[in-house]
């Protein structure tokens, strides 16, 4: 077994595509395809399904991938420093769809431009989803907002933030504030099960024993600043989300009279995994821009 063979399993965890990983690697589609079989034949057992011409990675798969990944990034990280002094190596990041969609994006531009030789693999989901792949190794470190309750790893809180309560009806926002209790009965737009977002709005609601009419779930903000536009709508979300519409007098955010809806964007980090000068620097730059907009 070689580094290269982990170092291509690990690949194939993240993208079970053997053309994308092949193109990723600098080697060829066969290449992949031997490691993966030598590997296999070496350990005794299968990593992956083959599913019609595809490949699923099965359940000792994510078991090895989930034990390899910060040991791999470990190793990689250590073996960078020595070799140069320089920002260098793989980051593969993750981020809740707030911090995905509306702080992130310039950040990343910034860091690829000051620090060409690293290489960035980001994605997008709920602050459940991001968390559960930094536990299995997939994310090198995860950018998430609210509670997370997770023994695998460890947690460094970067911002605090004050979610809003917004409406398009602009008489009615102007009438508050108003109790929480009054506004349970409007027709509540929620962010799905696994969001941030959506866990530190009904904390606080449960915490003060009120049930709201929850009208409608969505999958992403976009979609609930749609439904905003009718008057008769009501949605907890983050001032980042919806600060072009409460500039431009599209909503307008409800004053709430006996409750503040906080909640802190946290750094996620396996257990296991050391904060090398690389993903530090990346995560200071975060903490850098958050803090640009207090």
């Amino acid at each position: 077994m070689t580094l290269r063979y982990i170092e291509i399993f690990l690949a194939l965890a993240r993208t079970p595509n053997m053309r994308e990983v092949a193109s990723r690697l600098y080697i060829s589609q066969a290449g992949v395809s031997s490691a993966l079989r030598e590997l296999e034949s070496e350990l005794g057992i299968l990593l992956f399904d083959r599913v019609g011409r595809g490949i699923r990675l099965n359940e000792k798969g994510r078991l090895l991938a989930s034990r390899l990944a910060p040991l791999y990034g470990q190793l990689y990280d250590s073996l960078s420093l020595v070799v140069s002094d320089e920002m260098v190596g793989n980051l593969h990041l993750g981020a809740s769809t707030t911090l995905a969609d509306h702080v992130l994006p310039p950040i990343l531009y910034d860091f690829k431009k000051q620090h060409g030789r690293v290489n960035i693999s980001f994605e997008s989901a709920s602050t459940k989803d991001i968390v559960q792949r930094v536990e299995d190794g997939v994310l090198d470190m995860g950018f998430v907002e609210g509670d997370v309750h997770s023994l695998k790893v460890r947690t460094t809180p970067l911002k605090e933030e004050r979610l809003v309560v917004v409406t398009s009806d602009r008489k009615f926002a102007q009438a508050g504030p108003y109790p929480l209790a009054e506004l349970m009965g409007g027709n509540w737009l929620l962010r799905q099960d696994g969001s941030g977002t959506r866990e530190t709005f009904l904390t606080y609601v449960l915490r003060m024993g009120l049930s709201p009419h929850v009208f409608l779930e969505f999958s992403n903000n976009d979609a609930i600043k749609s439904v905003l536009k009718n008057k008769d709508t009501l949605a907890c979300i983050s001032p980042l989300v919806v600060a072009t519409e409460l500039k431009h007098g599209e909503l307008f955010e409800v004053p709430v009279a006996d409750v503040t809806f906080s909640r802190t964007f946290m750094r996620v980090l396996h257990i296991e995994r050391s904060l090398t000068p690389l993903l530090e620097r990346f995560s200071d730059a975060l903490a850098e821009q958050l803090g640009r907009g207090e």
